[in-house]
């Protein structure tokens, strides 16, 4: 089974996709509707994982990166948000791991009303969907969640852990660009 036989395993039928035609890294994003509810819309990305990238000194993984949104969001920012954090990750070298902070560009972030990503597990989604071990190293599922600076400045405080229960405490619309921040 291939990464994609996987992700529409777990996800359904994928609905639209988009290629990086600028860039030689042959990334794509696809996206599928009502995933992992009704009015969200799952977006991931295929060909991050063609690179194994640094846990530490000794070990390695292969990443895709996850983003779900309300449907009603508009498609082209979410893929161009992914092709950015791809691209960033990959020319890094080093995973992203989770509790980690990943800076937008200025751009990006103007646009899409978000400052960075914050990065962890897919947990609205089966722990079956979460790694895709038929690769190697295997193939970890990342979601990234966008945030805004405070809640940035709040995870470099008071580290990631008490972000989550943060999040569960308050329970935002995590799906939801529009959405306050937590802290």
């Amino acid at each position: 089974m291939r990464i994609i036989e996987h992700a529409e395993k777990h996800l359904g039928a994928i609905r639209q996709g988009w290629k990086d035609n600028e860039s030689d890294l042959g990334l794509q994003v696809v996206s599928f509707l009502d995933c992992p509810c009704e009015t969200v819309s799952t977006f991931i990305t295929l060909g991050m994982s063609g690179e194994a990238l640094k846990i530490n000194e000794t070990k390695k993984v292969r990443q895709e990166l996850v983003l779900s949104v309300y449907s009603m969001e508009i498609p082209n920012l979410i893929v161009s948000c992914l092709m950015s954090v791809c691209e960033a990750i990959i020319a890094r070298g080093k995973a992203a791991l989770r509790g980690e902070v990943l800076p937008l560009t200025d751009e990006l972030a103007d646009r899409l009303g978000f400052d960075a990503v914050y990065c962890t597990m897919p947990v609205f989604f089966d722990d079956e969907f979460c790694t895709y071990e038929e690769s190697s190293p295997s193939t970890v599922m990342v979601w990234i969640l966008p945030i805004f600076e405070s809640e940035a400045n709040y995870i470099d405080a008071n580290g990631w852990e008490s972000f989550e229960d943060l999040l569960e405490e308050k329970d935002p619309h995590l799906c939801s660009l529009k959405r306050d921040p937590v802290a």
